[in-house]
């Protein structure tokens, strides 16, 4: 048997026994935990959109103790956010707010997440998980005036990418055939997105014409950014907006500004690292995002916001 067969049989132990750990942790971890006053801020964004990069250059800050997509932690917080059901077979909550809070779920947060210890001196912890993005009031109920850094990126270049990845769907994990990369077991998270988001009234008359991976990428990332959207007054000076292109064209006063509102230094032993850690987004490839009428007219409405070249074209047209 060789090493590439064994993958899904390593991956699903070591689920298992992220799911386990982080059960355990929950109930264990001493009280003083519970009442952490660390700072929490969360990277967030439509998935594809460079949030990625920018976590791993800020995982390497002195003052930062980093948590990269910790989903078995999540899962352990509340059953509900486990969207890719990786851990538990559960009709799980893609848009969450504070209907959702449980005085247990925060106990649990502040026990996972916020005591989270990372190196020392860390200062706050950062937690990057760009699903996060569509529960700012979730977040907001369990983690009250935390600060949010938002990721936006060309929506057509996301498309594409998300597209590649569910199309391609390498990763395996045994015991869980229907598994898909980017849209979870049984396409458990696009359930989720098309339930809550058609609830929420986001393009209900249109949902049912998403038949593929690009256009469901592209409701994704309408209503990630109409979350954020409408969270944005209530957050104030506390959410932190730049594009992943900007931040390859000029990374060190990027991120300048983002220490500056982190309220960490910026030392210049971690900067020249971080700085060149960066690159530029890849070369563009030509395909075409046809999507239904009203989602057409919003998706080229924020791509014209933000400054991106691409646009879609509405089914109508094509």
């Amino acid at each position: 048997m060789t090493a590439e067969t064994l993958k899904p049989s390593l991956r699903a132990f070591k689920y298992e026994w992220l799911r386990r750990s982080a059960e355990w942790k929950a109930i264990t971890s001493s009280s003083r935990n519970q009442s952490s006053t660390k700072p929490v801020v969360f990277i967030v964004g439509c998935g594809r959109s460079g949030t990625t990069v920018l976590g791993q250059v800020f995982s390497h800050h002195p003052q930062v103790s980093y948590l990269f997509e910790p989903y078995h932690l999540w899962a352990a917080v509340d059953r509900r956010s486990d969207v890719l059901n990786l851990f538990h077979e559960v009709n799980a909550c893609m848009l969450m707010d504070a209907s959702h809070y449980q005085q247990q779920s925060q106990f649990r947060f502040n026990r996972l997440i916020r005591a989270n210890r990372g190196g020392t001196p860390a200062q706050l912890v950062l937690e990057k998980t760009p699903l996060n993005a569509l529960r700012i009031g979730y977040l907001e109920a369990i983690a009250p005036n935390s600060k949010f850094i938002h990721l936006v990126r060309d929506g057509v270049d996301v498309c594409r990418s998300i597209d590649k990845l569910a199309s391609t769907n390498t990763y395996r994990i045994a015991g869980k055939p229907a598994l898909n990369q980017w849209w979870g077991v049984n396409d458990a998270k696009w359930k989720a997105l098309a339930r809550d988001g058609t609830a929420a009234g986001y393009y209900a008359n249109e949902i049912g014409n998403l038949e593929t991976h690009l256009s469901r990428a592209a409701y994704e990332w309408l209503v990630t950014l109409s979350e954020v959207d409408r969270w944005r007054d209530s957050l104030g000076d506390r959410i932190k907006e730049i594009s992943y292109e900007g931040l390859s064209a000029n990374p060190e006063c990027t991120l300048k500004n983002l220490c500056e509102f982190l309220e960490i230094d910026s030392p210049s032993s971690w900067l020249g690292g971080a700085v060149s850690a960066i690159r530029s987004p890849p070369q563009k490839q030509d395909s075409t995002l046809s999507l239904p009428p009203a989602m057409c007219e919003a998706f080229n409405r924020y791509q014209q916001k933000y400054g991106f070249p691409n646009r879609a074209v509405s089914l109508e047209e094509g």
